[in-house]
C-alpha cells in the first residue's frame, strides 16, 4: 500500500471527522454554582461575560441560615442585596434558569439589547422556606426558567421585595446559541480543498 495515499487518507478523516464535530454541535449551557467565593463576596463582574448587581454571595454555616434557605448544592447561594439581582450578559441567551428559595412572590423578567421586554415567569408560591414558614406544598429550590422564542436574552432581572433580601439563587444555568455553521455547499467546498491542499502535501512526504 503506497504509505503517502495512507497518510493521506488519515489526514483526509480527520478532518471529516472535525467537520462532523462542527456540524452536529449545539447550543451551550454554563452552570454557575457560586461554590468558588468567600462568604459575603459582592457578585459583579467575577464571572466571564455576566455582569451582576446586587448579589451578594452567603455560605452555608457563616451568613447563610442553610435550615431555612438551603443551597440547591454545594455551600453557596446568591442573595438578592438591596434590591433586584440583575443579570447582563455580554453574549445575549437563548434561555436562563435557576433554583430559587424566597420569602416573597418572585418573578423574572428578561430584556432584549434594546430593554424591551421579552418574556416573564413568577414563582408558583409566596414563600418557600424550608423551615415550616413555606407557604403549604411548596419546596425550597423552586426550578425557575425563561427563555425568549425568535429572541436573545440580554439582561435578566429577578425581583421579589422591592428592597431586596428576599430570596437566594443557586445554580444558574445560561444557554447561549449555537455558533453559525457552514451550509452544505460550504461544507463541500471545504472538503474538496482539504482534499487538494493534502494530495500536494503528500508529493514532500517520505514513502
Amino acid at each position: 500500500m503506497n504509505k503517502r495515499i495512507l497518510n493521506v487518507g488519515k489526514l483526509l478523516t480527520a478532518g471529516l471527522a472535525w467537520l462532523g464535530a462542527m456540524a452536529g454541535s449545539s447550543a451551550g449551557t454554563l452552570s454557575y454554582s457560586f461554590d468558588s467565593f468567600a462568604d459575603s463576596t459582592s457578585l459583579t463582574s467575577q464571572y466571564s461575560g455576566l455582569q451582576f448587581t446586587h448579589a451578594t454571595i452567603l455560605k452555608s454555616g457563616v451568613s447563610l441560615n442553610e435550615f431555612s434557605f438551603p443551597p440547591h448544592s454545594g455551600t453557596n447561594a446568591l442573595l438578592d442585596d438591596g434590591g433586584p439581582i440583575v443579570i447582563t450578559f455580554a453574549t445575549p441567551a437563548q434561555a436562563v434558569s435557576g433554583y430559587f428559595t424566597y420569602l416573597s412572590g418572585l418573578t423574572m423578567s428578561a430584556y432584549d439589547s434594546s430593554n424591551r421586554l421579552l418574556a416573564q415567569t413568577s414563582s408558583a408560591f409566596l414563600s418557600n422556606a424550608a423551615d415550616g414558614t413555606g407557604d403549604p406544598g411548596s419546596v425550597a429550590n423552586e426550578l425557575l426558567s425563561i427563555a425568549a422564542a425568535g429572541d436573545l436574552i440580554a439582561r435578566l432581572e429577578i425581583s421579589a421585595a422591592a428592597d431586596g433580601f428576599s430570596f437566594l439563587l443557586d445554580d444558574l444555568s445560561v444557554t447561549t446559541p449555537a455558533t453559525d455553521l457552514p451550509e452544505p455547499a460550504s461544507l463541500a467546498l471545504v472538503l474538496g480543498g482539504l482534499a487538494l491542499i493534502l494530495r500536494r502535501r503528500s508529493k514532500f512526504r517520505h514513502p
